[in-house]
């Protein structure tokens, strides 16, 4: 429940509390107006491109544009009036704290933009593995504001599953642009994603199947097996899993060759996946116990590298 309780503090109540105090305050000068109208907009920009927007829709962020420049009209003609500077020390405080916020929400911008460049590893092309829907990446990029993943590629602690820093966790959306009837659903079978075909985004050769492991109810988590149901594909040169398939849904077996495109099961919600959705892997070859272990690779579908709350279409 934390990423739902932590998406509609930071991407609905927050907002909301700022548009109002920007449009129903008054505020004591023109500098403390203007510095909190530059609040709101750098947050708005921070959370547009650092949140997760499938949770809830990604068109209420028009919806808070729009808000923003109605409210910023407002307290400029109401601020009018007022004196250009803050005349007690007190104001002047709050017009610093508001600053140092907006400062940091730019940062936070920033650094989800930086998230978008390719990564210093090396690229493949492969062919998204999903059909028929609309689909949202939850974690993808190049560094961990906008993918969690990112931050198993320097640390000791993860080298039995680095292969996986630049993966992705991709999610379906319905038609008002939310992944789940509901906020955070017990029952898989509300989420949009949850039995969605998966094809191998490559040709190759399996090396690995799970297909026995339960699928969970959300929030519940199995970290004791991170990729749950699986396929492993030997795609010459590079491995690629698709991981947290339905308990089974795998249709082939290890040594199976496969052409692109193939049909290898469904999305579920097995292994250490808190909520239904496909992740997908690709890395150097793994050895013995570190089979997900190997060098990462960053993955282009369509010649353009993934990125958190990018939209994709397949046929």
């Amino acid at each position: 429940m934390s990423l739902v309780i932590a998406v509609l503090l930071l991407q609905f109540v927050t907002p909301v509390t700022l548009l109002a105090w920007l449009a129903v305050r008054t505020l004591t000068s023109r500098a403390e107006m203007i510095a909190v109208a530059g609040f709101t907009l750098a947050w708005l920009l921070a959370i547009d491109r650092a949140g997760f927007w499938f949770v809830i829709p990604a068109w209420l962020l028009w919806l808070f544009g729009a808000a923003w420049l109605v409210a910023t009209r407002h307290a400029w003609l109401e601020a009018r009036g007022r004196s250009t500077w803050p005349q007690g020390g007190a104001q002047r405080i709050r017009i610093g704290v508001i600053g140092a916020l907006t400062v940091t929400s730019i940062a936070l911008w920033a650094a989800a933009l930086a998230g978008r460049a390719p990564p210093a590893a090396e690229g493949i092309d492969l062919t998204f593995p999903l059909r028929g829907g609309r689909f949202v990446v939850a974690n993808g990029g190049s560094n961990a504001l906008v993918n969690a993943h990112v931050g198993t590629l320097d640390d000791p602690r993860f080298a039995p599953v680095r292969g996986q820093a630049y993966a992705l966790d991709i999610v379906a959306v319905n038609a008002i642009g939310v992944r789940a009837f509901g906020l955070l659903p017990a029952d898989p079978n509300r989420y949009v994603i949850f039995g969605m075909p998966v094809h191998a985004p490559c040709a190759g050769v399996v090396s690995q199947t799970e297909n026995t492991l339960p699928d969970l109810s959300p929030p519940q988590t199995d970290p004791r097996n991170p990729a749950g149901n699986n396929v492993m594909i030997d795609c010459g040169g590079f491995t690629l899993l698709l991981a947290h398939l339905r308990q089974g849904s795998v249709r082939v077996r290890p040594g199976q060759r496969l052409a692109n495109g193939d049909l290898v099961g469904s999305v579920g919600n097995s292994g250490n996946s808190d909520e239904p959705h496909l992740h997908v892997h690709a890395q150097g070859p793994g050895t013995g116990a570190l089979m997900l272990g190997g060098e990462p690779l960053s993955m282009r579908f369509d010649g353009r590298l993934p990125v958190r709350n990018d939209r994709l279409r397949s046929p």
